[in-house]
C-alpha cells in the first residue's frame, strides 16, 4: 500500500531546467550555466526554479519513501527500509528537508544525475528529530564541550535558565529544531552541520 503527500521545497539557490521536445531528458543547470550551449526557446522550454514541487510516495510494503519531483522523470529515494520505522510518521515538510539533504551542495548536478538515471552521491545519514539528554551529554563529553554547555545554561536569563536547567538535569529530549538546541548551538559556535553530526552520533550510541 502506498500513500502520497505533496509539499514544496525551497532550494538554497535557483536552478534552470530545460525541457526539450520529444520526450528527451531534461537538462538542469546551476546559476551561471555550465558552459555548454543552452537549449533555446525554439527547441525547448526553459524554466527557472526557486522551489521544487514534490509528491512523496510512502510504501509500507517495501518500507521506502520516494520523492517525485516535478519535471524530473525519475523518483528520488530519500529513505530506505532501515530508516522507515523512524520516519514513516514524519510530516511532509520533514521529508522536504530530507530532499535538500539528499540533493547536497550541488542540487543541479544531483537533479541532472536523477534525470539521467546515473548514480547519485551516497545519501547523508538520517538526522533524528530528537535525542535523549543522556545521549547528548555523552557525545558532548567526548567532544570536551559538556562543561561549556552547562556554563551557557547557567548564564541564561530567568525564567529561561530555570526551565532549561531543569530539563537538562532530567530525562527530557532535545528537539533538533527546538529553540533550546538552536540557542545553545549559537552560543557554542556550532554550525547546523555540527549539530546534525552530534544528533547522528548520539542516536548511534548503544548500551
Amino acid at each position: 500500500m502506498t500513500t502520497f503527500h505533496l509539499t514544496t521545497v525551497v532550494l538554497p539557490q535557483p536552478v534552470t531546467v530545460y525541457l526539450p521536445p520529444g520526450g528527451m531528458r531534461p537538462r538542469v543547470v546551476a546559476p551561471g550555466g555550465d558552459g555548454s550551449a543552452p537549449i533555446t526557446s525554439e527547441n525547448g522550454v526553459e524554466t527557472v526554479l526557486e522551489k521544487l514541487e514534490c509528491a512523496f510516495a510512502i510504501n509500507v510494503v517495501t518500507q521506502t519513501i520516494h520523492a517525485q519531483i516535478a519535471r524530473i522523470p525519475r523518483p528520488l529515494l530519500i529513505y530506505s527500509a532501515e530508516d522507515f520505522a523512524a520516519v514513516a510518521a514524519d510530516l511532509p515538510e520533514h521529508h522536504g528537508e530530507r530532499i535538500l539533504q539528499c540533493l547536497g551542495s550541488d542540487p543541479a548536478a544531483a537533479l541532472q544525475a536523477l534525470a539521467d538515471g546515473t548514480e547519485l552521491p551516497p545519501h547523508p545519514p538520517r538526522v533524528p528529530r530528537e535525542i535523549g539528554n543522556w545521549r547528548a551529554k555523552a557525545v558532548l563529553a567526548a567532544m570536551g564541550k559538556l562543561a561549556d554547555v552547562e556554563a551557557v545554561i547557567a548564564a541564561l536569563p530567568e525564567p529561561q535558565r530555570t526551565v532549561v536547567a531543569a530539563a537538562w538535569a532530567g530525562d527530557a529530549k532535545l528537539a533538533r529544531r527546538g529553540s533550546t538546541v538552536t540557542a545553545l548551538a549559537a552560543a557554542l559556535g556550532m554550525s547546523g552541520a555540527d549539530i546534525d553530526a552530534l544528533f547522528v552520533a548520539a542516536e548511534a550510541i548503544q548500551i
